[in-house]
């Protein structure tokens, strides 16, 4: 057992399936099967149950997934603070899994470009993992959104700025609203994404200050997997306007909702930490980069 099978379990687990979690580590499927296959052989149990449409965890892989999130923690705080040996200066940044959509690649690429000399690393987590590893030294910086971020214990710099709508199937009966309050979506099976996520908290918070629980059909990660239900009419999104464009579904309509909820993209650091030079140089460098824009 080494510390990429772990990693590829805890891939497998976050998204659902073989393929989505071959897509995120870019490699092939059966690379990633195989892998997976030898450490259940080694292991001698088996982690996931293949019999059903949707993957899902054994007991015995619930059990595993609980010390590879530990070990996974682990090596990236063991990996932080060797950095602090290291010659060439370190930056390392954590990110919620929209940062294509919001431009935030690019941001990156630019700044890399201009500091070669920087050991930089950028890593996706869900929000529910960013804060814990920012806290804990593993990172310097955070993109997170803002919705629920205690001002007090953070030092943010906005990046981005969003706003909720609902997306339906071109071929639904509110599709041709120019706008919709949420109180009409009240009857409708909802498809979000997973808990632990912001949107996710938003839509539900949101729901509920429009009187009523929202019923949710189905949940994910995967931004695709919540267009492509909503595409066949199996229900309606909650979603941020700037995912919704980017993505370009050809089945289905986003429409402004008449309730304002709205979700900033920030550059978090943690608020009375000293953090490093290259922390500093980055921060500057984006709030540069949006006055220019």
């Amino acid at each position: 057992m080494d510390i990429t099978q772990i990693q590829y379990v805890l891939a497998v687990a976050a998204t659902g399936s073989f393929s989505a979690a071959a897509d995120e580590l870019y490699i092939s499927q059966s690379s990633l099967s195989k892998q997976i296959m030898a450490l259940e052989k080694e292991l001698g149990v088996a982690l996931f149950d293949r019999s059903k449409r949707q993957i899902a965890l054994t007991p015995a892989g619930a059990v595993f997934l609980e010390h590879a999130r530990t070990i996974d923690a682990a090596q990236r705080a063991l990996l932080a603070d060797l950095g602090r040996f290291k010659t060439a200066p370190t930056l390392r940044i954590i990110a919620i899994p929209v940062i294509a959509q919001y431009g935030i690649t690019t941001c990156v690429a630019r700044f890399r470009s201009l500091h070669p000399d920087i050991d930089l690393t950028l890593d996706e987590r869900e929000a529910s993992a960013i804060l814990p590893a920012l806290a804990s030294h593993q990172y310097d910086l955070a993109f997170v959104r803002n919705n629920y971020l205690d001002p007090a214990a953070y030092v943010t710099h906005p990046v981005a700025h969003d706003r909720m709508v609902a997306v339906v199937a071109r071929t639904h009966r509110l599709a041709g609203y120019a706008s919709l309050a949420l109180a009409e979506l009240a009857d409708e099976n909802h498809i979000m994404f997973d808990r632990g996520t912001v949107v996710h908290e938003l839509a539900v918070d949101a729901c509920r200050a429009a009187g009523f629980e929202p019923r949710i059909f189905y949940a994910s990660l995967r931004v695709e997997s919540v267009l492509g239900l909503v595409a066949s009419n199996s229900g309606v999104a909650l979603m941020m306007a700037q995912l919704v464009a980017y993505h370009r579904h050809p089945e289905v309509v986003a429409i402004p909702l008449e309730e304002v909820i709205e979700s900033d993209i920030v550059l978090a650091a943690v608020q009375g930490r000293r953090v490093p030079h290259t922390a500093k140089l980055f921060m500057e460098f984006v709030k540069n980069l949006l006055a220019a824009s």
